[in-house]
């Protein structure tokens, strides 16, 4: 296996609340979204893909989809800013490289065929000229005709869906989520409570996630003055086959440099 290079996150702060996270997400979140991405993947730029292209997993997570990449043959690097989840990522995808960075200032040498965020990752990135930080950096790690795939929840996602409590009772963890938007500013926030059943008892962690509506129409500008040359959108339900609430609330970007 390769040797890991790490690197501090601009923002440490915001990075802190996404390690309580990580359990929860790798145990609990993200089957349903993770069973239909590969075929959405394939749709919009696998299929284009020689079978040992070098791909850039952004904000790879718990490294779900980086273990299934590297299966296919890819080579696989994923970026993310929460140690936590790295850690459950390299168990889960042993074969891929993985770097701990910020998705807003990326350090990583050589280039990619292709990179990929999904799970709506970047509406965690909450200003506008942060995401066209992202949108410059992933430009210049590109290969000439490179493609950039992610996707976005649109604003249908937060006003119908974020302003509910979830309740999850297991025999290892019991979580409340309270979630809330605020359409003025276009900020979405989850709060989660967590008490999670340890060798040391009942162990309790609060923590907030925070994403941001961004709007087709901006996504598009910054992506052009980031410098990529042809962007399309397409409906992760109508254009490829996402089924269910993954679907119909989300819209993902394809960016050829």
């Amino acid at each position: 296996m390769a040797s890991v290079k790490t690197q501090p996150a601009v923002d440490t702060d915001r990075y802190h609340d996404y390690d309580p996270f990580a359990w929860l997400y790798s145990h609990y979140w993200g089957a349903e979204y993770h069973e239909q991405i590969l075929p959405a993947l394939d749709r919009a730029v696998l299929g284009r893909l020689a079978r040992n292209a070098k791909i850039l997993d952004l904000c790879c997570g718990d490294g779900r989809l980086a273990a299934r990449l590297t299966q296919r043959g890819y080579v696989v690097t994923g970026v993310d800013g929460s140690p936590d989840m790295l850690e459950i990522a390299r168990r889960n995808a042993p074969s891929a490289r993985f770097v701990l960075g910020d998705a807003r200032q990326l350090r990583i040498p050589g280039e990619f065929e292709a990179v990929v965020s999904t799970f709506d990752s970047l509406n965690h990135v909450l200003k506008a000229d942060e995401l066209r930080a992202v949108f410059r950096g992933v430009h210049q790690l590109l290969a000439k005709d490179g493609s950039f795939v992610f996707d976005l929840n649109r604003e249908e996602a937060y006003v119908e869906l974020w302003p509910q409590t979830f309740p999850l009772v297991r025999p290892d963890v019991v979580t409340v989520n309270q979630s809330d938007y605020d359409r003025k500013q276009g900020l979405a926030t989850c709060r989660i409570v967590q008490f999670r059943n340890t060798a040391a008892g009942w162990q309790r962690s609060d923590f907030t996630l925070t994403q941001r509506h961004h709007p087709r129409a901006a996504v598009i500008s910054a992506l052009q003055q980031a410098g990529f040359t042809s962007v399309d959108s397409f409906d992760a339900d109508a254009d490829l086959g996402m089924k269910g609430q993954i679907g119909r609330y989300r819209t993902f970007y394809l960016a050829q440099k």
